[in-house]
Parts: structure tokens; C-alpha cells; sequence
């Protein structure tokens, strides 16, 4: 096979990848504590140097480049526009805080920054993303719960503590902060386990401030901007017609050979 009709395949299926990141994104501009995704592409070295035969950049025929292939994605986390609803169980981080959120089919801790939760009939505040259900947690990792499911006088202090004026309870509800990020292995679109060696410190306490501080009532949105996430799509997508054409080229300019020596002979 040409070696052309490699480097265009391979630059088609990178770019396809990078289409479908983009698609996600798209499609998840409305989801609260959503992360955009980039698709992470690099320059593809030749066999010859990819197993020591020559180094990078001798000029050498065996040196003229393998085309572009995609590594995985990277997210981004910025934080997205904070958003006033109409729901006072809604939770808004501002600042670089997580919330901790307990599966309760399975009992395993998950971060997130959605902050979507409702009161159930037992005043925890749960949400429900995917099929899964999750507890809000305290600095304890108790769930965060009112002691009446009906009040209406409860609130979240500066210092992120639920307080309920009616009853004089309090309770310090958990904003903890990743040791790195890029730990942080997505589940779902909202919700992240950290993958760390074992033994690692997965993340602490932070203390709120200005800062960092909960906002009730407000939700963060996705920090994917729809403007940018079309004009990456549209730059993606005549990528693959480039491609495309090129291997269409190729065939053609390949076939036209064939029948000239055919011909010859």
C-alpha cells in the first residue's frame, strides 16, 4: 500500500476522534459542572526512528514523517459561568473547591463540581446523574441533610456551613481540592473518580473564603463555549474531506499505474 495512503488514513481517523470530543462538548453545553474535552493529537515518528534505527530529524528518506495521531484528550477545567436559578438546593462552587458525593448503590466517593442537588423526603440532599444516585457529604462524610425536609429557613453561610436559623443546626458540608487534576478520571459527564497510586493523598480540606465559597440558589454551567466548539467542528470535518480526497487521490493515481504496466506487459 502507499505509504500516502497511510498518512491520510491516519490523519482522517485522528480527526474523527477529534470531531467526537467536539460533539460532546456540544452536546453537553447545558450540563452543570461539565469539562470540556481537547482532543490531544502529535506528529507521528517514522518506524525507523520509533525503534532506534536513526534519530529524529536526519533528513534521511526513512526520516520523512508518519503522519498525525491522536494520544487521547485532555480536559480542561476552568471554571464555567455561575448561573441564578430558581431552585435554592441548587449548589454553585466559586473558586477551585469540590464538592464530595457518596454513590449510594456502592458506597464509593466521587468529586464534582455539578451542583444540582434536590432535598428528598429524608432532607438529604441527593442528585441523580446517569443512572446513579448520590449523597451530598459533610467535612465527616455524613450526607448533608435538614432535620426537617420542609424548612424553609435553612441557608449556607460564607464559611460553606449549613445552618438551619429554625432549629440551630449546622453542618460544614466537604469542599475538598484534587492534589492533581489529572487524576481525575471522568464518570459519566459530571461526576470524577480519582485514579492515584496507593497510598497517595487523593485530596484535602480546603478552608473557605471569598475565594472559594458555596453560592445557593446558583448553578455552574459547562465551561464549553458553543461559538468556539463550532468553528473547532467545522475545521475538523473539512480535515476528513481533505483526507479523504487525498486517499481518494491516491487510489486513483495507484490504479492509473497498475493499468499502465498492465498495458506495457
Amino acid at each position: 500500500m502507499s505509504y500516502g495512503l497511510y498518512i491520510s488514513s491516519e490523519g482522517a481517523l485522528s480527526q474523527d476522534y477529534r470531531l467526537a470530543a467536539i460533539s460532546n462538548n456540544i452536546a453537553n453545553v447545558e450540563t452543570p459542572g461539565f469539562k470540556r474535552e481537547l482532543a490531544l493529537q502529535m506528529a507521528r515518528h517514522t518506524e525507523s526512528v520509533a525503534i532506534g534505527e536513526i534519530e529524529f530529524g536526519t533528513g534521511l528518506i526513512t526520516d520523512i514523517g508518519g503522519g498525525v495521531h491522536t494520544i487521547g484528550t485532555h480536559t480542561e477545567f476552568s471554571q464555567g459561568s455561575i448561573k441564578p436559578t430558581e431552585t435554592k438546593s441548587d449548589l454553585a462552587i466559586q473558586g477551585d473547591g469540590w464538592f464530595r458525593v457518596r454513590d449510594m448503590a456502592n458506597d464509593e466517593i466521587f468529586l464534582t463540581r455539578a451542583g444540582s442537588f434536590q432535598v428528598d423526603r429524608n432532607g438529604v440532599f441527593v442528585a441523580e446523574w446517569g443512572r446513579s444516585r448520590f449523597q451530598l457529604l459533610d467535612v465527616d462524610g455524613e450526607p448533608v441533610a435538614l432535620a426537617d425536609p420542609n424548612s424553609k429557613t435553612w441557608s449556607i453561610s460564607d464559611d460553606n456551613v449549613l445552618q438551619d436559623v429554625g432549629i440551630g443546626r449546622l453542618q460544614q458540608i466537604s469542599m475538598v481540592k484534587p492534589e492533581n487534576l489529572r487524576q481525575l478520571v471522568k464518570i459519566g459527564e459530571n461526576v470524577y473518580r480519582i485514579d492515584a497510586p496507593e497510598n497517595q493523598e487523593l485530596y484535602a480540606e480546603i478552608e473557605p473564603d471569598e475565594r472559594s465559597r458555596i453560592r445557593e440558589g446558583h448553578l455552574e454551567m459547562s465551561n464549553t463555549n458553543p461559538s468556539t466548539e463550532m468553528i473547532e467542528m467545522i475545521i475538523a470535518s473539512r480535515a476528513i474531506e481533505t483526507n479523504v480526497k487525498m486517499i481518494q487521490a491516491q487510489d486513483e493515481a495507484t490504479g492509473n499505474l497498475i493499468s499502465r504496466v498492465l498495458r506495457v506487459n
